[in-house]
This record gives C-alpha cells, structure tokens and sequence, in this order.
C-alpha cells in the first residue's frame, strides 16, 4: 500500500505543478496503470494465501475496498493529468485559442530555397493575414504549390488576392478544389504538378442555410467577374459555376489549357 500512496502523491504533485504534452501525459499513466495492476494482483494473491491459512475473511474484504477506493484515486487523477495536458495554455485568450486551432488545419511555409511557398490543407480563417505575412518577410517567394479541398470562400478571395498581388505564379499538387482553385487561378504563370488535379464546383450556400441578407447569386456574380478577369474563358467558367455543389468537376489538363486556366 505504501508504494501506491507514493505513486498517487507523485501524480497528484506532477498535475499540480506541470502541463506534461499530451504524449508524455499518456505514457506515464500508462506506466502507473501497468504498475497498479501488478500491486492489485500481488494483493489478491496475499489475500487468497491469508484466507487458505487462517480463514478469516473480514481483514482481506478490507483489503479488497481499500484497493478499489485506490483504484479510483488513480483514475481521478489520471483524469485530470489528460484534461491539464489539453487545456489551453495559460494566459492564451479566446481569440489566440482559435488562430492556434485555424493554423493547426493547414501547413503553410517556404521551402529550402526560400522561393517556393507551400500551402496544404483547408482553407479557413487568418489564412490570407498568413500569407500576407510571408510575403512580406519573404520578397524572394516566387511560387506558391497547392494541396486543398477548399473551404471558406471568403478567405480564399483575400488569399487570392495577396497572391495576385505579390505576382507569385501557382502550381497545384494532387487535388486542388472547390475554393483552391480561386487560389490557383491567382497566379501569373500556372501549372499542374505531374498527376495533379483542379476540381470546381458552384456555391452550395443557398441550399444549405437560408440567408436572408446575403446575396448569394452577387457573391457568385462578383467571383465569375474575378475568374474572368485572370483570362478564363467565359464557357468554362460558365460550367465552373453550374457544376452542382454536391458534386466535382474535373475538367482535363488539354481542356484547362484551351480555357486559360494553365498558362505559361
């Protein structure tokens, strides 16, 4: 018993002085439970060697309700180890919780050379202040490569606008779609990457939520107006936007070239 009460004050010690990571947080519980279930069986072995030998029962049920009162000790304060390993850091406010959250959906940096950004994953809030943000602390960039399955279309347009702003050309590797493509379509030159994918589709807004104060075919009008002006043919970008929400279109690299959508 006493080697338990040492592991248990140990643990309560560690949950009130440190936020273990999460890895480190579930290794040491792990160990703990490995050890509690070696001393519950040493226990009920002694015990079982106490009842053959005397046949007194009482001290050995005692035994029994103290290990099961131990037991949920250890399980509160693993408890608490986990919930202390995740929580936010202390001093992080709403605000910073939900940029650190919104980052953790993509990767989004320079490669060696300093002239190839790298952007894959979703496109969702603060991605256009991170982009901006690279451009300027990084005048050398000159590409930006893309992996995505969309996302927030708002953000997608500011992404795209930094993007035509800095003149970067864009390359799209393996699936680019849904709002990507706003984003690859903001490039000066741009290429697909060898078995890489655009996928385009029209809004899907107006089906899923009802939005009274939005105008979702002047938001559909202002992004075909945008997608004409970056030399896409008007035919394509016609089918771009009737392509039903629920499904993909993907149009081939000979059919992309002929409308613009590659260029050199």
């Amino acid at each position: 018993m006493l080697p338990r009460l040492v592991l248990l004050a140990f643990v309560w010690g560690v949950n009130e002085t440190l936020q273990l990571p999460v890895w480190l947080a579930l290794c040491v519980i792990a160990a703990d439970a490995v050890i509690l279930l070696g001393q519950l069986r040493h226990y009920h072995l002694r015990a079982e060697d106490h009842i053959r030998d005397t046949g007194a029962m009482a001290l050995s049920w005692g035994g029994y309700l103290m290990c099961l009162l131990v037991t949920a000790a250890c399980v509160i304060l693993w408890w608490d180890m986990i919930l202390i390993a995740t929580r936010a850091p202390a001093g992080e406010t709403f605000e910073t919780r939900m940029r650190r959250e919104r980052a953790a959906l993509y990767v989004l940096a320079p490669d060696a050379t300093g002239q190839r950004l790298r952007f894959e994953g979703e496109i969702t809030y603060g991605l256009t202040t991170r982009v901006q943000a690279l451009l300027e602390t990084g005048p050398e960039l000159r590409e930006i490569e893309l992996t995505s399955p969309g996302g927030h279309v708002y953000e997608a347009r500011g992404a795209a606008q930094a993007i035509t702003a800095a003149g970067l050309d864009t390359v799209a590797r393996g699936d680019c779609t849904s709002a990507c493509t706003l984003l690859f379509i903001a490039g000066t030159r741009r290429r697909l990457a060898p078995g890489a994918r655009l996928g385009f589709h029209g809004y899907g807004l107006a089906q899923a939520v009802h939005l009274p104060s939005y105008d979702i075919a002047a938001a559909e009008a202002r992004d075909m107006a945008y997608v004409l002006s970056r030399g896409i043919s008007r035919d394509f970008a016609s089918r771009m936007f009737a392509t039903p929400a629920q499904s993909m279109w993907y149009p081939d690299e000979d059919t992309l070239r002929a409308a613009g959508v590659l260029r050199d």
